[in-house]
């Protein structure tokens, strides 16, 4: 239990949800030609996932959490090294099987992204909240690019090019979502990174005017998914429904709920609801998905 702590084993499970929605959910049911068999997409998701938890464990060993004594600070190291080589190494292997090793550049700049993150820029305002969240989209677009983008390459139709900018689209906002959440975790952590020596948003402008900051900040991903509501969903009356009542509604509330929260409590309750966000924003591609089918 301590070590599912640490790396933080419920955005994990956001993150494998994610990428087996985009899988089974949407490119499956496009009927798209894909380059990974169902074992070999199971272990890219294995390999982003345990870069992600490499991340979270350096993350720990670094910062204030340390201090909690979960984990001692050599086992960290020891961990933190197993689960990244094992996630580009997974990584390596299905870039070799998919005949473009190069792919392995994505996986190994995702670990080192993790790692400076932690490391290097963690006293650099903003610059972890930025990398962490170019690491989530990145692994919303690794679906495409692994199982299709090499069909592209060797004249893909113009459809499969659509295919990939909606997950292009859908991992813009992942960023978003991401970046938000990080926030969070700053305005929840603000005292103990502050003992730490970390340096943030909220320890440089303060609580209150950090939390405002966000606030306007959540004026993106709304605009985001109104605009995609009134391009893409005006005659999709189901999916168009689901998408403002389930991921646009906890948006408002998270905005709404965020102009009074004060306390650590209130921020953690807001980092769930960014979380639920995230589950209900990879559930729409098959709502999205399924509504157009029944209107074809």
């Amino acid at each position: 239990m301590k070590l599912l702590k640490i790396i933080r084993y419920d955005y994990l499970i956001i993150l494998a949800f994610t990428q087996f929605i985009f899988r089974y959910g949407f490119l499956d049911l496009q009927q798209i030609p894909m380059s990974l068999n169902e074992w070999q997409y199971l272990l890219l998701v294995i390999a982003c996932v345990l870069i992600a938890a490499g991340g979270a464990v350096m993350e720990y060993i670094s910062g204030p959490d340390k201090h909690n004594h979960l984990i001692t600070e050599d086992k960290g190291y020891n961990i933190y090294m197993a689960v990244t080589f094992a996630g580009v190494a997974l990584g390596g292997y299905i870039a070799y099987i998919n005949t473009r090793t190069e792919f392995i550049a994505a996986f190994v700049v995702a670990a080192a992204m993790l790692y400076i993150a932690a490391t290097n820029f963690r006293n650099t305002m903003l610059m972890p909240n930025v990398l962490i969240s170019i690491t989530a989209a990145l692994s919303i677009v690794l679906v495409g690019v692994f199982n299709f983008y090499p069909f592209m390459l060797t004249g893909g139709s113009e459809y499969l090019s659509t295919i990939f900018k909606i997950i292009l689209d859908y991992s813009y906002f992942g960023f978003v979502l991401t970046f938000m959440l990080t926030l969070v975790y700053n305005l929840k952590n603000t005292d103990t990174d502050y003992n730490s020596g970390k340096v943030t948003l909220p320890i440089i402008l303060g609580r209150e005017r950090a939390a405002k900051i966000l606030f306007f900040i959540t004026i993106l991903p709304a605009a985001m998914i109104l605009y995609y509501c009134n391009t893409y969903l005006h005659n999709l009356i189901f999916a168009l429904g689901y998408v403002l009542l389930f991921v646009l509604g906890p948006i408002i509330y998270f905005a709404i709920k965020l102009w009074t929260a004060k306390t650590p409590k209130d921020f953690a309750v807001l980092g769930i609801v960014l979380k639920l966000t995230m589950l209900f924003t990879a559930i729409s591609v098959v709502v999205i998905t399924l509504n157009i089918r029944n209107n074809a």
